[in-house]
């Protein structure tokens, strides 16, 4: 179960790094599904205790955010964010 959440973190870590928001979004919908797979699967146990998988999930994409900012501030990497002109 902790390589799960490990994976879990790895994946948000790596989706902070490159995506926007609507991507977690995304990966926390398939993770609740999972939850629920697993808790019809093997038992309500196994189910809650899985639901640490969401937290790690998005406490990976949390430090993807921050690491992705510091390498926009040491100059390493550049802001994705493009500033619209209006017309």
């Amino acid at each position: 179960m902790v390589s799960v959440v490990a994976f879990h973190f790895f994946a948000g870590s790596v989706t902070g790094s490159i995506f926007v928001v609507r991507t977690l979004l995304t990966l926390v919908a398939l993770v609740l599904m999972e939850c629920v797979g697993v808790t019809i699967a093997l038992g309500l146990s196994t189910g809650l205790w899985l639901l640490a998988t969401l937290f790690a999930l998005q406490v990976g994409y949390l430090g993807g955010i921050c690491v992705r900012g510091v390498l926009e501030h040491v100059g390493i990497a550049e802001p994705n964010v493009h500033a619209r002109h209006r017309h």
